[in-house]
């Protein structure tokens, strides 16, 4: 779990930079690792997010909004599953 205090004046809010942080440090330790590496730059890795029920409409967004704007912004594919 990752949280933050809300700051209003933040481009990012400091609960998901804190994510893609830990997400990049995750990424960073495998590439320097060669038995857990990727076995190419161009390799997929996957990341694996659960988010409470109650909060699914806001990753997803209006008419799936937000989770388009997550993959056009990332250039990453986010696919939402049910339980």
């Amino acid at each position: 779990m990752v949280s933050a205090k809300e700051e209003p004046d933040s481009s990012l809010p400091p609960a998901m930079d804190g994510l893609l942080r830990v997400h990049k440090r995750i990424i960073d330790g495998l590439d320097s690792d060669s038995s857990n590496a990727p076995p190419s730059s161009g390799a997929k890795v996957s990341t694996r997010l659960l988010v409470p029920a109650s909060q699914a409409g806001s990753l997803i967004g209006k008419q799936g909004g937000t989770v388009k704007s997550i993959q056009e912004a990332s250039t990453c594919i986010v696919r939402v599953l049910g339980a």
